[in-house]
């Protein structure tokens, strides 16, 4: 029984490191907005905010209206736990 429990914690763990690794790939080198988090507080333009996700968030500003020229995340933060990991911006 114990080794069960074991076994399923460690398949929670890394399915959770899956899924922030996926979010932190698709701001931070693809600049697109996280698929996997909860927006908290969010600007009218279609994507600029805040994201929440399980120990981790974003804070995104970008273009993300179809008329914009260069649509995508324009600058972002990177948290964990309440701290700043990496920032940076689209050139």
């Amino acid at each position: 029984m114990k080794k069960v429990i074991i076994k399923v914690c460690i398949g929670i763990v890394v399915i959770g490191l899956g899924i922030g690794f996926v979010d932190y790939w698709r701001v931070c080198h693809l600049f697109e907005k996280p698929i996997f988090t909860i927006p908290i507080m969010t600007s009218d333009d279609g994507g600029s905010g805040t994201y929440q996700g399980l120990g981790y968030s974003f804070e995104i500003q970008g273009n993300f209206m179809p008329e914009d020229e260069h649509f995508g995340v324009t600058h972002f933060e990177y948290y964990w736990f309440g701290n700043l990991v990496k920032k940076g911006m689209q050139e």
